[in-house]
């Protein structure tokens, strides 16, 4: 129960006061060390933060090791693993995620168009934006789409 309350604090403070944010996470990870979420939230540190990618990666592994159902996790982690351009890791993790209930597919398509991007295959990058943007759920993401769209069809005329 104590590190529920510590872990709430860290989630609060994060990503506007980093020092209380750590702290009251670290508290939390003392006494939970496997809490999913709490990994997670340490993953985010040193991905956004600290851009330490491989500790970051790291993290992100042991709080899907420590809870599988903890969907949050996925997005962050694909985000890494693309920025270290782990393309075949973020394929497959793309694959399992997919299987799980519950998770924004949505979002699993809009990192696969990243993905594909990235590899310069605008054409099956575009189909990825189609499919995320019928599974689009708010006006933000579907903008953010929409500005995908247009880059991409762009950097195709070149």
């Amino acid at each position: 129960m104590t590190a529920n309350i510590y872990l709430v604090k860290a989630l609060d403070y994060y990503p506007y006061n980093l020092e209380e944010a750590l702290e009251s996470l670290n508290y939390a990870m003392a006494y939970e060390e496997n809490n999913p979420i709490a990994l997670c939230l340490m993953g985010r540190v040193n991905l956004e933060i600290f851009k330490d990618y491989p500790l970051a990666n790291s993290y992100f592994r042991e709080a899907i090791a420590a809870n599988i159902d903890y969907l949050e996790t996925y997005t962050y982690f694909l985000d890494c693993l693309l920025i270290q351009e782990e393309f075949e890791e973020m394929e497959k993790l793309l694959v399992f995620a997919r299987k799980l209930k519950g998770i924004d597919r949505g979002l699993l398509f809009y990192h696969e168009a990243l993905l594909l991007e990235k590899r310069l295959k605008f054409k099956k990058a575009q189909k990825a934006i189609k499919e995320a943007m019928l599974l689009a759920q708010t006006g933000s993401f579907m903008s953010d789409l929409e500005e995908m769209k247009k880059r991409i069809e762009k950097k195709n005329q070149l």
